[in-house]
């Protein structure tokens, strides 16, 4: 027989301790997940259900046990965040704390859990089953933390890349105020386009302006003026004297011919005049008030030159094509006038009253300020011959909420390494975070950062299905032509106006369908002599000075193109329907928002030429549904029946400025 042979006594403890290190492993994961957070959590909920529900609806609800996940199948994302969040669909726990209170608001119902998940709109690591892990933290080599109340709307933007997404006020106001601010124009940003940067051609400004005013501008432009759209570059004293003299040399376009003009005979009194019946306030504002679709004009005088002022309200095309600035039908000497009043009334008291000649520029500082234009990017807002096509000097944005931040990115302050933090300081102040940063100063508010902060988060990198993305694609520029594009031009009619999206905001009413909502005649009235409609509105709308030729061809063209059939119906009301409607109108109180005649209130339009002005196909499609034609109208949508449709408008319709007296 052999001899049976053993293992040498070490192997025998070796293996003794291994078991025992598998035992302790083996345990220690057994208790773990015994012991695990979320039954813990799933324990205490049970509880709370007890308490807030009676036998039966308990006996219904499904088991509070057990790992719940979420699997987004198109996106290749697992949520397990109901594991804990038990009663974010039961109006039950609508005040039990959290994590079991029921979820705010109606989200729920445009954004179902299954899905949405969780982790879509609200960020975190979905497949975590604990507090921490969950991301509800920042952590380590997670970039995705739940975001907070007050930056969760960044998750909206993900999906929702319309410009003003519904009930999302502070990503609305973030794009808003990036369209505004021009980011465009050195950044490449999604949803915006360089199209929508404001800003004045300039190789013809050294026409323009006075020296004294360039420097003080270029030295801090809102310093000047508080609602300067113009950011501060920081510029050194050196800069700014050789940027003024390349400015003061471009001369491309000569002004119109002013020589014939007898500044003698100028009279600024009837400027001022004129500038009140032209409603130049309007778009421009003086000492605080006015519009600010134009430049601001309280010290004009001592920024612009006298004969450049003349020939650009003579033709605002001819040096600016692009401006917004319409051409008004002024004879010469109202325009001396008006140049006159801006120039000699409109003035700083501190600064020069007489402009120096254009004299002799060092070709060296030209081409010193030449380089300065170049290196600060003013190209990109102003559009300078062949400067336009140079690449944007700013980093892209594409992705900018993916961005990674590090500690060192902060060069020495005192804030959380996040990346939201880095955004909003170096919104507010740039040259804190990198010190040779070129991105120039913009006096965001702390609220502007913050919602600006908002939009940048939401530009990710996710390529997300078409299915999950909602958009409202920029409108397309709409340029009429012939006869009738050729004054929409000239009048700048869609520097306020839209027609199909395209145009500005001025004016809350769009082109469209103006053809089916006012009458032909009105039309030609109201272009030769603009009022306003509601009486507790100050009338904006210029005196063009236009011709009755030119009223009628725009006239034409809004009756025979900007129309809308479904509103061209023929209207045959009943021989009583007025007296029935006049009684409704008292009836429902209308008088309280309305003036007809010399009573009524201030809210609402003044309906005492309404018979005029109006199509009864239009009333008849308002007063049925108001908040179909404009959105967060004040107009209240009674729920009319067609017939009281019918009896209101036939009543409207017999009201006219000299009936307007004989109210019901």
């Amino acid at each position: 027989m052999r001899t049976p042979q053993t293992a040498p006594s070490r192997m025998h403890l070796a293996f003794a301790v291994l078991g025992l290190a598998f035992l302790g492993i083996f345990s220690w994961v057994f208790m773990q997940e015994f012991f695990a957070e979320w039954r813990t959590t799933q324990a205490q909920f049970r509880a709370i259900e007890g308490q807030v529900k009676d036998p039966h609806a308990l006996s219904l609800a499904p088991p509070a046990d057990g790992i719940r996940q979420i699997w987004l199948r198109d996106i290749d994302r697992v949520d397990r965040c109901t594991t804990c969040h038990l009663g974010v669909d039961d109006d039950a726990f609508v005040k039990a704390p959290q994590p079991f209170t029921t979820h705010s608001g109606t989200w729920l119902k445009t954004h179902p859990p299954d899905r949405f998940g969780c982790t879509v709109c609200h960020g975190g690591q979905g497949e975590a089953t604990d507090y921490r892990d969950a991301a509800h933290q920042p952590i380590p080599h997670w970039s995705d933390p739940i975001r907070p109340r007050e930056l969760i709307e960044a998750n909206c933007g993900t999906c929702h890349r319309e410009r003003e997404p519904k009930e999302a006020f502070l990503l609305a106001a973030g794009r808003a105020r990036i369209a505004e601010a021009g980011c465009i124009a050195c950044h490449d940003l999604p949803g915006f386009s360089l199209d929508e940067v404001q800003a004045p051609r300039l190789e013809s400004v050294g026409y323009k302006v006075r020296p004294d005013w360039l420097r003080k501008w270029l030295a801090d432009p809102k310093a000047y003026l508080p609602q300067a759209r113009m950011p501060n570059f920081r510029l050194e004293p050196d800069e700014i004297q050789d940027l003024t003299a390349f400015l003061l040399s471009q001369r491309q376009t000569t002004p119109l011919d002013a020589s014939g003009v007898d500044w003698s005979k100028a009279d600024a009194d009837h400027g001022r005049a004129v500038f009140g019946e032209a409603r130049c306030v309007s778009c421009h504002m003086i000492d605080g008030r006015g519009g600010t679709l134009g430049p601001e004009l309280t010290t004009v005088g001592s920024k612009v030159r006298r004969d450049w002022l003349y020939s650009f309200l003579e033709d605002p095309m001819h040096d600016q094509p692009d401006t917004r600035m319409l051409r008004y039908r002024l004879a010469d000497n109202d325009i001396r006038d008006l140049v006159a009043y801006l120039t000699e009334d409109l003035v700083d008291p501190d600064a020069a009253t007489t402009p120096p000649a254009v004299g002799f520029l060092d070709p060296k500082q030209v081409e010193a300020g030449k380089q300065t234009f170049i290196k600060h990017g003013c190209f990109s807002c102003h559009r300078f011959g062949n400067l336009a096509s140079t690449a944007k000097i700013g980093p892209s944005l594409m992705a900018i909420g993916d961005r990674t931040v590090e500690p060192s990115d902060f060069r020495g302050e005192s804030a959380d390494p996040t990346l939201e933090n880095y955004l909003y300081l170096k919104l507010r102040e740039p040259d804190k975070l990198a010190e040779d940063s070129r991105m120039p100063t913009f006096n965001f508010t702390e609220q502007e950062a913050a919602t600006v902060v908002v939009a940048l988060l939401s530009t990710r990198k996710a390529d997300l299905p078409a299915s999950r993305v909602t958009d409202a694609p920029a409108p397309k520029p709409y340029r009429p032509q012939g006869a009738f594009g050729a004054l929409v031009s000239r009048y700048r009619c869609l520097s306020c106006h839209q027609v199909n999206g395209w145009g500005g905001t001025l004016s809350t009413v769009p082109l469209d369908r103006i053809g089916s909502q006012l009458q032909y005649a009105h039309i030609v009235a109201y272009l030769q002599q603009p009022y306003a409609i509601r009486v507790s509105v100050e009338a904006r709308m210029p005196h063009f000075g236009m011709t009755a030729d030119e009223a009628r061809t725009i006239a034409d063209y809004f009756s025979s193109v900007f129309v809308d059939d479904a509103l061209e119906k023929p209207f045959a009301p009943a021989p009583d329907a007025a007296r029935r409607g006049a009684a409704l109108y008292t009836k429902l109180g209308c008088r309280g928002c309305h003036i007809i005649g010399q009573t009524g209130g201030y809210v609402g339009p003044d309906l005492s030429d309404t018979g005029h002005r109006l199509k009864p196909g239009w009333i008849q499609a308002w007063l049925a549904a108001p908040e179909k034609w404009k959105p967060g109208t004040l107009q209240p949508d009674y729920g009319l029946k067609p017939e009281e449709v019918q009896d209101l408008t036939a009543y409207l319709m017999t009201l006219s400025r000299t009936a307007a007296g004989r109210t019901p």
